[in-house]
């Protein structure tokens, strides 16, 4: 029993066997901002075997509200490598990726294939639907997660599964003006709530807890008090379901 993760071992539906199975995964999270702090450093912490980080962007004054990664120190450097730096103080065994670069529906097949799990920690439509086209069209577990005010809603979608994150949010979604931290504003704890339920669902899926993978459309409201969960209709005519085109991979949105 490896000391860091003595705790977490403990935990029966885990246990040793899990850690180990921890050990040989791997993830790639695309953005390491507002989710993507949160979730690199729960997987950094759990003992995940290799992530890779993609970012393109900077650190910001703005950022440090919410971006738990980061400090006064980081401003104006690379995301990806300050988070880079972070996360390798925290845990020195998982082998950390920092790519400097924006996904695109040309490059992200070679950036998001060959990893056990797909993670979004971005806050823009057009870069989810392009995971959410790699994932479908090479058979990727892909965890979504969206926040906007107190507001928050998630989902794993699993290969197996007939819906995507088109059939959630539906062809009429302006991707370009979508919600977002900047320009609708945001507390920081729904970042906390949304993405424990997507580390808890992506250490399910790596640890082969299948059975386990909540199905339905989690959503939150910290500020109502409210959360639900709701099933995701099956949309005949979609045509990343039915594997006849991945529009995002094309640059259509």
């Amino acid at each position: 029993m490896n000391e860091r993760y003595v705790v977490q071992e403990k935990f029966p539906p885990l246990g040793v066997e899990g850690q180990k199975l921890l050990r040989k995964s791997s993830v790639v999270l695309v953005g390491v901002g507002g989710l993507g702090t949160f979730i690199a450093q729960y997987l950094v912490r759990a003992g995940v075997g290799r992530l890779r980080l993609i970012d393109f962007d900077v650190v910001e004054l703005s950022n440090l509200q919410r971006q738990i990664l980061y400090d006064e120190g980081d401003v104006g450097k690379s995301k990806a490598q300050c988070a880079y730096t972070h996360l390798r103080r925290i845990n020195s065994e998982v082998i950390l990726e920092p790519v400097e670069d924006k996904l695109t529906g040309q490059n992200a097949e070679s950036l998001l294939t060959g990893f056990d799990v797909i993670m979004d920690g971005t806050d823009n439509y057009q870069a989810r639907f392009v995971m959410n086209d790699v994932a479908k069209k090479n058979g990727i577990p892909f965890a979504f997660g969206s926040v906007a005010g107190a507001y928050g809603m998630s989902k794993m979608f699993l290969p197996d599964e007939k819906i995507c994150l088109r059939d959630v949010v539906g062809d009429s979604l302006d991707v370009s003006n979508a919600p977002t931290a900047a320009t609708g504003g945001l507390i920081s704890p729904i970042l906390g709530v949304v993405t424990a339920f997507m580390a808890t669902e992506t250490i399910k899926v790596l640890t082969g807890a299948l059975d386990k993978v909540e199905r339905r459309l989690m959503v939150f409201d910290l500020w109502q008090n409210q959360w639900s969960q709701l099933y995701i209709a099956e949309n005949p005519q979609c045509e990343v379901c039915s594997g006849k085109r991945y529009p995002a991979l094309e640059g259509d949105f």
